[in-house]
């Protein structure tokens, strides 16, 4: 029998990295939001494999019905990466039509998992849950995800000075030497997380810690927290102790946070106020008052890396980067 061709547009991390921006994974992103506020994305929960020294393999599968696409990221997150390369690498995402059910893009999705982590459901959130006139933003690690949140917020929201703490000084002199010029805001260290807490009108953690590393009484009135690794790095008291606790997806975040074994008796269901989705939409209102103390967590949805990858689809189409492969 012969077959109609079906092919793929491929891209490398190479083409990804030329092609994403951080204006591009905040529209993509929020528009998720907006779209599971109403019911209208399907995001399965993962199922972990061990992989590695305390590692993992998962897929991360979701449907977009506004959009007619559909995707699944096949992801890691394993500490033993060989030559020193970060703990999320080599993640690769493939993206189909609703309508047929044919895949038409596979592409590197390494850049996607950073950007639209801290750089990306994290710049969501704050939108609608931090004080708009915020100008310091605090960020807790310096690596991948720490990178990512610094430059979508300042390129997103008018900081005067991002503060950063690091384990070491020298690893954040050597990133303030080589971003210092690209960014608007004013890169300064943070010498104890205690002062990065208490300077912070924006706070941002993400780290790979397994234990807390911000208390939650350091958490000065007004804040907004984003918790990239969820209560990992983070006071899970501070789940009771804000004023609103903030979900990304109340399926997948209420199996991988609040009923992880990890956090067993330190967080209620009591005290969620909601979801992201619920607020973007206009079910819910976000930030009410300057005075609150408003703390964020989720784990991601393969439903935002499927949006991202589809506005990059659609530029590679426009500029023709990437490769064209024939599966069929």
């Amino acid at each position: 029998m012969d077959y109609p061709p079906t092919n793929l547009l491929f891209l490398s991390k190479q083409d990804v990295d030329a092609l994403i921006t951080p204006e591009d994974v905040f529209a993509a992103v929020e528009s998720v939001f907006r779209a599971d506020g109403m019911g209208q994305v399907i995001s399965p929960v993962k199922e972990l494999m061990p992989a590695g020294d305390g590692g993992a393999l998962f897929a991360m599968p979701g449907l977009l019905g506004d959009a007619g696409v559909a995707g699944v990221k096949w992801t890691n997150f394993c500490p033993n990466q060989p030559q020193g390369l970060p703990v999320c690498w080599g993640h690769v995402l493939v993206l189909s039509s609703t309508e047929t059910g044919q895949p038409f893009a596979v592409m590197d999705a390494t850049t996607i998992t950073n950007q639209r982590t801290a750089g990306g459901h994290t710049v969501a959130a704050a939108k609608y849950l931090a004080n708009p006139g915020a100008r310091t933003m605090g960020v807790l690690g310096c690596g991948a995800q720490g990178r990512s949140a610094i430059r979508s917020f300042d390129r997103l929201f008018d900081l005067s000075r991002i503060l950063v703490h690091t384990r070491t000084r020298e690893k954040f002199e050597a990133f303030r030497a080589q971003a210092q010029d690209g960014l608007r805001a004013r890169l300064d260290y943070a010498p104890t997380p205690k002062a990065l807490a208490e300077q912070s009108e924006i706070l941002i953690t993400a780290t790979t810690s397994h234990t807390p590393v911000i208390r939650a009484e350091w958490v000065p009135q007004g804040a907004f927290v984003g918790g990239v690794y969820s209560f990992y790095d983070l006071d899970s008291a501070l789940s009771a102790q804000a004023d609103k606790w903030v979900l990304g997806h109340r399926r997948s975040d209420g199996d991988e946070i609040l009923d992880n074994p990890d956090f067993a008796g330190k967080l209620s269901a009591g005290d969620v106020y909601g979801t992201l989705g619920e607020i973007v939409c206009g079910k819910l209102p976000g930030r009410e008052s300057p005075d609150e103390r408003i703390v964020f967590t989720h784990m991601g949805m393969g439903a935002l890396d499927i949006a991202i990858g589809n506005r990059i689809v659609e530029k590679a189409r426009s500029l023709g980067a990437g490769q064209t492969l024939r599966l069929i």
